[in-house]
């Protein structure tokens, strides 16, 4: 190692570098493998899901009616437990002075029975055992009252119900499915909505948990349970019902047809085989240099044999020699992957640690270096030991084929794995750009989300005319939810000529008011926007396209829809604009005037000022109206891009560790190229004698790896194309196989090669072929 410096330093470093990106890509996906997997109860507990005919197939989702819980418990002795939860969402908490927002999840007590929380202060038992009782993480703790125990305090729920805080519980771990920072009762909730004491098999808005008894079947129990809502509500029979282990929800979420079609799984996998390779890519390297390195030590191994060395302990020498140099790479990654942890957890946006207490994690770590330095350790030291030590000590060792073949078929595997990398990454790129394109339907830009908090429903108009007239916006809209996601969705709708079957229909919708669109910038295409000029608009709906469509209207206007149980009046069609998936058709949509349904406030900034003067006069405003609640805001094409979440992970991780495999390859490249050019120095020299000139020396010694990274283009591009053709197949929209993607890559590629090895060739070129010859 110390009369080798460069290749000491190559071989470690790329070894400890290919560890530690590999280490770190295993913990993200142990993260997800190991999701929801902590409660003790994980084998028993299931997630109540519902399938629903729409166009000719089943569409699957999570959401359910409140009384499905207990009806399951009446019915189905094999259900141990049941229990209802909303969705989650900020509520405001007031404690003395201190009004704080916290996300607040309200479920039926034997949510705690069923499911694994810690408790720091107070117990499960006591902890939802009246209406009354609130129980928060300690985050949400800490933010209401600092690091002092809370228990028996009272908070305000919106500044009106008073609750009692029961227990402290601590944070659920970041691969946990429940996300809230304080825990109510479904009572609590019942009384702070009363229309959820008469919510029917109807109104699905809600997720229902049910954890089974030792023993159950869940095949018997999910055929039982299909039919339960046609039981209580005949008029709804469409709808069934089964059991989905909770724990697979995270990772197998997609559903098509009512069978799963996997879900963040594929991307799981991905970046399982990711580090795989980057791992091979980096064994591969270490392999190539020390096989290359060794064979330098023909002479060492002829000495040794020739004094009575066995080929067992030359064998044992390669192999600890290779083992020693793994571990020193495991400790450099081990400090690399402390360093660089918080720089990758910024980029997956989840908070992971190095394991230090987990054994097993330790062990596997362990046995991948111990299997590192075996599997690279292994051919120089079986192919060293079986050299004859006649020949070798007569110097009559020759490189062959069979010694450059192996070496030049590893690199070819490296630079395959780079270029097929390359190759997906850029793809990805292209496929989120071109969704990302593709035209809206509205203006995405200076459109800004307010919830509707405290009275803002009820001193809406006043907060938009003030605002308008600051000059902050140009329009403000009472919507049910922001426009940048359809979360709600309505059957039972019925029209003139309607075919049977399309009244069971699921129809997405969207609850506004006046301004809507102006506001959001919309294309009308025909009639008008709900106006305070027309009284009767509380009676009306507009269509999208997508729906007309479905309603099979040659002229819309003025056609009476059957829309949450009272005749409407289509008074305006708007362009289809993209609501729900970007990936996917616009689907049929109804807006309709819906005042007691409105959760959120869009408004349109000014663009005649910057956006954050226009805040700040917002802001001033919303104080003068709502003083009890924060200004909160985000802006809407900011909601838009988070549909793009994943793929953007995966786009990113693809990108950075692309480039990291592309280091991994240049250096063992690099290394493979200096060990050539010193190889070759006695040719090079007789060459330059001959009257070689330095670019036909650069020439022929650079050659050899482009071919071999020509090579490796090929295979890249086969498997690349395999594996984009995979992705994208589940995107109705994607972007085209552009030819000028593979020859951009091609010509990087070699580039990549050309400026590796160019130094080395031209060093050697350079060299003074008297030093190499003279040895003779």
């Amino acid at each position: 190692m110390a009369k080798s410096r460069l290749y000491s330093v190559i071989n470690i470093g790329g070894l400890a570098i290919g560890m530690a990106v590999s280490f770190m890509l295993l913990l993200y996906v142990y993260n997800e493998f190991s999701f929801d997997k902590f409660n003790k109860n994980d084998s028993q507990l299931y997630q109540v899901m519902r399938n629903q005919p729409s166009n000719g197939e089943l569409m699957t989702g999570t959401a359910t009616p409140v009384p499905l819980a207990p009806a399951l418990l009446k019915d189905f002795p094999e259900i141990d437990k049941a229990t209802r939860t909303n969705w989650g969402y900020p509520i405001l908490m007031n404690y003395k002075d201190k009004a704080v927002k916290l996300t607040t999840m309200a479920a039926d007590p034997s949510l705690l029975d069923m499911f694994s929380f810690d408790f720091i202060y107070g117990n499960k038992k006591e902890a939802m055992a009246d209406m009354s009782s609130i129980v928060l993480t300690q985050s949400g703790a800490k933010a209401l009252f600092g690091e002092a125990n809370p228990v028996g305090q009272v908070i305000k729920l919106n500044n009106k119900f008073p609750l009692r805080v029961s227990a402290v519980m601590k944070d659920n771990p970041t691969n946990s499915t429940f996300y809230f920072t304080a825990l109510i009762s479904w009572e609590q909730l019942t009384a702070e909505q009363a229309w959820l004491k008469t919510s029917g098999w109807g109104n699905y808005s809600f997720q229902t948990y049910a954890m089974l008894r030792p023993g159950a079947s869940l095949a018997s129990i999910n055929s039982k349970i299909k039919y339960i809502v046609k039981k209580y509500d005949p008029n709804n029979k469409e709808n069934t019902m089964f059991l989905y282990p909770f724990s697979r929800m995270h990772l197998y979420s997609d559903f098509k047809n009512g069978i799963n079609t996997g879900g963040a799984i594929d991307s799981v996998r991905l970046f399982l085989y990711l580090a795989i390779g980057i791992l091979i890519i980096a064994c591969i390297n270490f392999m190539n240099l020390s096989t290359a390195r060794s064979e330098r030590r023909a002479r060492e191994v002829g000495v040794r044999k020739a004094v009575g060395a066995r080929r067992l302990s030359l064998i044992q020498q390669f192999i600890g020699e290779s083992l020693v140099m793994s571990f020193m790479a495991f400790i450099i990654a081990l400090v690399l992957i402390i360093v660089l942890i918080p720089f990758f957890n910024d980029i997956i946006n989840i908070q992971l640690k190095v394991p230090y207490s987990n054994v097993w994690a330790w062990a596997a770590a362990l046995g991948v270096t111990i299997f590192t330095g075996l599997l690279a350790g292994s051919y120089p030291a079986f192919f060293l030991s079986s050299f004859k030590p006649v020949k070798v000590l007569k110097g009559q060792l020759i490189t062959t084929k069979s010694t450059v073949l192996p070496r030049q078929i590893l690199v070819v595997l490296q630079f395959t794995f780079a270029i097929a990398l390359i190759l997906c990454s850029i793809f990805i790129y292209k496929q989120i750009m071109y969704i990302k394109d593709r035209p809206v339907g509205y203006d995405r830009n200076g459109l800004v989300d307010l919830p509707v908090d405290g009275v803002m429903e009820t001193k809406f108009e006043s907060f938009r005319l003030d605002a308008i007239n600051a000059g902050a916006i140009t329009d403000g809209a009472l919507t049910s939810g922001s426009i940048s996601s359809n979360n709600s969705s309505s059957w039972g709708i019925k029209w003139q000529g309607q075919l049977p079957g399309e009244d069971k229909l699921p129809i997405d919708q969207m609850a506004v008011t006046y301004h809507f669109i102006n506001t959001y910038g919309l294309k009308l295409t025909q009639g008008r926007d709900f106006s305070i000029a027309y009284p009767s608009d509380s009676a009306t709906i507009i269509l999208n396209e997508a729906a007309v469509k479905l309603m099979r209207f040659k002229e819309p206007l003025g056609q009476i829809v059957n829309y949450q149980g009272t005749p409407r009046k289509v008074i305006g069609v708007v362009q289809n604009f993209v609501w729900g998936s970007p990936y996917e058709p616009v689907k049929p949509a109804i807006i309709g005037f819906i005042k007691d349904w409105t959760g959120n406030i869009g408004l349109r900034l000014n663009p005649a000022k910057s956006v954050s003067s226009s805040l700040a006069i917002l802001q001033t405003i919303y104080k003068k109206y709502n003083p009890q609640y924060p200004f909160e805001y985000k802006f809407t094409d900011e909601k838009f891009n988070e549909k793009f979440k994943n793929e953007k992970l995966l786009g990113t991780m693809s990108m950075i560790f692309t480039c990291l495999a592309i280091i991994i390859s240049c250096l063992g490249l690099f290394g493979l190229a200096s060990f050539s050019a010193q190889q070759r120095k006695k040719e090079i020299g007789i060459r330059k004698v001959l009257g070689a000139s330095t670019g036909n020396l650069w020439l022929n010694l650079s050659k050899e790896f482009m071919i071999l990274v020509i090579i490796s283009f090929a295979v890249g591009s086969l498997v690349s194309l395999y594996v984009v053709h995979l992705h994208f197949a589940k995107y109705t929209y994607r972007t085209p196989i552009s030819v000028w993607v593979f020859i951009l890559t091609m010509f990087l590629s070699l580039a990549i090669c050309l400026l590796t090895v160019s130094w080395q060739a031209i060093k050697a070129a350079w060299s003074n072929p008297v030093n190499s010859l003279r040895s003779e």
